[in-house]
């Protein structure tokens, strides 16, 4: 998604501002194929939501974001995690939560493709 309209179609349709596209352009791709790196992410999202810090939530959401997901994984907890900050009301939160949860949103989307999809072919 190195295209520039690509990005500014994801900010459109997700309310994302230029900061946080920028954040997520600048994130390095990675690949998550193994269970306990998923588990691991659902851990540091809820822990990171937990202490309030808002800019290793954000770290965390955009690698999230940016990783290849491989579709066999269980993603039941990072769901759970995801969804439960992703529905948090943004003008509940400090303008700092209120990026987290805008990125939870575009991840929750995420999972739901990435995963609705695999079962597919599941079946």
């Amino acid at each position: 998604m190195a295209d520039v309209q690509a990005w500014n179609a994801l900010a459109k349709l997700h309310d994302l501002n230029a900061f946080e596209v920028e954040t997520l352009m600048t994130c390095a791709p990675t690949r998550i194929a193994h269970q306990h790196q998923l588990d691991d992410a659902a851990r540091s999202v809820r822990e990171a939501r937990a202490e309030g810090d808002h800019e290793r939530l954000s770290k965390v959401l955009c690698v999230l974001l940016r990783a290849e997901l491989c579709p066999r994984l269980i993603c039941g907890t990072l769901s759970v995690a995801t969804l439960s900050l992703g529905l948090e009301r943004e003008e509940r939160v400090t303008p700092d939560m209120a990026v987290a949860v805008r990125l939870a949103r575009v991840l929750a989307c995420k999972l739901e493709r990435v995963y609705t999809f695999a079962r597919l072919f599941q079946e």
